[in-house]
């Protein structure tokens, strides 16, 4: 019988600015002091055997992050979310888990991420010009980016990996340097995993290479991240069973 948890945890703002390494030590080393009786890797070097999702790029956050636990022995979801918590540091919390009884961990599974992305922009546009920009983009049959890949930069099409995106409510910002901005929320679903990544950086800068809105980046947080398949994607936890 498989003994392992799937956790959702939030990544706040005291920890946006460490690597995913240094976030997987960080659990490490909280896994150590809970007691929590986790499996370890077989060789000269043991580790806890733990797989988490999709990595976020440094300075963002999220509060949808999940990672699966395997256990040397059954530990209760309550138990493990409880001693774990306890021995996290602040902008790591775990908010839910599950038993997970399918042996596909969770980074071999997602296929998608939604984010929030903060972005402001010249005085001059307003959230109607926004949308028909976005709308106008959407429209292209494809859409070219430079994507970085393992054998170089790319020119890639990027239109598949774009399942929505949207513009939401304006705000004034008061910057004594570039003068009145605005400040949108753009919402973004996009591929995500091993097929197909697509990250916000990359749709904003061809955004902005064949719109001329010149949005600059606030803030990136990712609300989500999603399993199965294109057509019909769930939630990881619910997808435990």
């Amino acid at each position: 019988m498989l003994n392992s948890i799937r956790v959702k945890f939030i990544r706040g703002e005291e920890v946006k600015f460490i690597s995913h390494l240094d976030l997987m030590k960080a659990f490490e080393r909280a896994l150590r002091r809970s007691g929590i009786p986790v499996a370890y890797s077989q060789g000269f070097n043991p580790h806890p055997v733990m797989v988490f999702g999709l990595p976020l790029s440094v300075g963002v956050t999220s509060e949808a992050e999940y990672a699966d636990f395997d256990l040397a022995e059954a530990v209760e979801p309550d138990e493990f979310v409880e001693r774990l918590n306890a021995q996290l540091p602040p902008g790591l919390k775990i908010v839910d888990a599950r038993k997970r009884q399918r042996k596909e961990n969770i980074m071999a599974s997602v296929v998608m991420a939604s984010y929030d992305v903060l972005v402001s922009v010249d005085g001059k546009w307003g959230i109607d010009e926004m949308a028909a920009s976005i709308e106008q983009l959407m429209q292209k049959p494809v859409i070219m980016a430079k994507k970085e890949t393992k054998s170089g930069v790319k020119d890639v099409d990027i239109k598949p990996m774009i399942r929505r995106l949207e513009v939401k409510a304006a705000e004034e910002l008061a910057d004594e340097h570039c003068g009145c901005q605005r400040l949108y929320h753009l919402f973004m679903l996009l591929s995500a995993g091993s097929k197909s990544n697509l990250k916000p950086e990359l749709l904003l800068g061809a955004l902005n290479d064949l719109t001329g809105l010149g949005l600059k980046i606030r803030k990136v947080h990712r609300t989500g991240l999603f399993v199965g398949k294109e057509e019909k994607v769930v939630d990881p936890l619910d997808a435990c069973s």
